[in-house]
């Protein structure tokens, strides 16, 4: 019997050596959403069509303008924005940021410009690295010239949350 006891006892503490011993991952804790802006109802892509409907300009150069911010994969991000002239202007530009939250306030983490001439439209964006752990969104400047006339424009995204 002292036989049989030690075998079980040597058995099960093999058996019990083997396991792996593994713990709960524990899960990250998403900071407090911001208290500025608006959240979009599409965890991987922000628009500024969430936040405004833009209705045509009476007078003015320009009709429409906007801009965007997805999440494709891991923290690669993609900002872009467009703008719209109702007749062909001498310039249209475009200056993109991306804004972090910083837990006060939106901070501008990065900034491209895009200029075209003798245009109705411009459409331009870029891939841009994000960290995990935070919220992020778009905010473009648009802005159009004809002759002596400027108009400048301003749109912001709704932010998403970069996992």
């Amino acid at each position: 019997m002292n036989k049989f006891l030690k075998a079980v006892v040597f058995t099960m503490l093999l058996v019990l050596s083997l396991q792996q011993v593994t713990f709960a991952a524990e899960k990250a804790q998403r900071p407090p959403k911001p208290t500025e802006g608006v959240e979009s109802s599409d965890p991987k892509y922000g628009s500024s069509k969430d936040i405004i409907f833009f209705s045509p300009a009476i007078s003015g150069l320009l009709t429409d303008w906007g801009c965007s911010i997805s999440n494709p994969s891991g923290t690669t991000l993609n900002v872009a924005g467009s703008s719209t002239a109702n007749t062909t202007v001498d310039q249209m530009t475009l200056t993109l940021y991306l804004q972090k939250w910083d837990g006060a306030q939106w901070a501008d983490v990065n900034s491209w410009s895009y200029s075209s001439s003798s245009t109705t439209f411009i459409n331009k964006g870029t891939n841009t690295t994000g960290q995990a752990g935070n919220y992020y969104r778009t905010r473009t400047v648009h802005t159009a010239t004809k002759g002596t006339q400027t108009e400048t424009q301003e749109s912001t995204s709704s932010y998403i949350y970069v996992q």
